[in-house]
């Protein structure tokens, strides 16, 4: 084996995050924060964050960082853009694939500035901030991707948002995300290590390691006494709402499943909970009662906490579903779609009650519902199996040893 560049006492890590992966209250900024803490078990991390953003709760958010540097980069634009150019960004982005992910010069040279030679591990959160660094892992430097979500799929669930699946979104679909893949196969052969969240992310590049680092409950802190969920008739959803599976896979349930689970369980509520507008919706549903579109939590653990049961009926979308295995963590039975069951391996993922047509989704949920002590089982059960093999610390320990064991 060669010899661990590593294990040098001089060796400083380099994590390189978008503007968009440091917000604690979503997925992404959490499994940033996990890289961050691994990368620490290695040496000094510096910090290089891509935008134009606010030093304002940043450091805080990187305890302990050696340092922190905004990166101006174009293709990571803090402010949310709208009407015309929220079009010419896009229709760049889309138009010009190969321009978007190759090395933007700015950038590139600003991370240069900024790279010295102890940097012996650089830790890009998602393919396309790696891109556009224009860095290569070399004899005395391993370059690391946490791919988390494949941008692929992330750009075919957003475009079957706003184009549909017609004519547009079959040429975006025929055209535009092959081309995407392809650059990520091209671009990331340049790194040392790549990251997936589920195994059947995986693009099969030839040339760099590849791992599973899966996705886990982030900062979970529960009361000496857990309320079992059998003390509670509350249904629960958690997501963003600005991500279009979130609402989708809500929109469905209250469409395909609701109505009927409300009128076998008078005494049931749907919390529909998570970052932005989710009364928005209620609009939707005038006539479907037992509802609460509550949104934007100070507390998500207390949402978990006084829920009977967590639904996942999510059917797209890259990478794994954090709500997931947060609810597990929480000790709250999780009913999911099969894709809302990716990347949590062969226990846990058989243990989840699943459905994919509203049929089996509604029963899964009625027996849970009706079944005080199955549903208190099965809680404890999953949490179990959440601690097992998906804790914060089991992570940050993969993600050292990974780098490790690269020589």
């Amino acid at each position: 084996m060669a010899e661990d560049i590593t294990s040098d006492p001089r060796t400083r890590c380099l994590l390189i995050v978008p503007d968009g992966g440091i917000n604690p209250k979503m997925g992404s900024g959490q499994r940033s924060i996990i890289c961050f803490e691994a990368l620490k078990q290695i040496g000094p991390v510096d910090v290089a964050i891509l935008g134009a953003g606010s030093d304002i709760g940043v450091a805080a958010f990187f305890p302990g960082a050696a340092s922190i540097q905004w990166v101006a980069s174009a293709r990571f634009p803090v402010t949310r853009k709208t009407g015309l150019d929220w079009l010419i960004y896009n229709l760049q982005r889309f138009l010009f694939v190969a321009r978007l992910y190759a090395p933007e010069p700015q950038t590139a040279r600003q991370l240069g500035d900024l790279i010295r030679p102890e940097h012996r591990v650089v830790l890009c959160r998602y393919a396309l901030p790696f891109c556009v660094s224009g860095l290569k892992s070399g004899p005395n430097r391993h370059v690391c991707v946490d791919i988390d979500d494949r941008d692929d799929q992330k750009f075919l669930t957003a475009a079957e948002a706003v184009l549909g699946k017609g004519g547009l979104g079959r040429v975006f679909r025929q055209f535009v995300v092959p081309a995407v893949r392809k650059q990520l196969q091209r671009r990331l052969r340049d790194a040392r290590l790549l990251w997936y969240a589920t195994p059947e992310d995986d693009l099969k590049i030839p040339g760099p390691k590849t791992a599973i680092l899966r996705n886990v409950p982030f900062s979970v802190t529960l009361p000496d006494q857990v309320p079992p969920p059998s003390a509670s008739n509350e249904v629960l959803f958690v997501g963003t709402y600005a991500h279009r599976p979130n609402q989708d896979g809500a929109r469905w349930f209250l469409q395909n499943c609701w109505a009927e689970i409300a009128r076998r369980h008078p005494d049931a509520r749907l919390r529909l909970v998570g970052l932005g507008p989710w009364a928005d919706m209620a609009s939707e549903f005038p006539d479907l009662g037992q509802v609460d579109y509550v949104g934007t939590v100070e507390d998500i653990a207390a949402e978990y906490l006084r829920a009977r049961v967590v639904i996942s009926p999510i059917f797209d979308g890259g990478g794994s579903k954090i709500k997931v295995i947060e609810a597990c963590a929480y000790g709250r039975p999780v009913v999911v779609t099969s894709h809302s069951a990716r990347g949590f391996g062969d226990a846990l993922g058989a243990t989840l009650p699943q459905g994919d047509s509203a049929e089996d989704f509604l029963s899964a949920c009625d027996r849970l519902l009706s079944d005080a002590q199955n549903v208190d089982d099965l809680g404890a059960e999953l949490n179990a199996l959440q601690e097992a093999g998906f804790s914060q610390a089991a992570v940050q320990n993969q993600i050292a040893a990974d780098i490790r064991q690269l020589g």
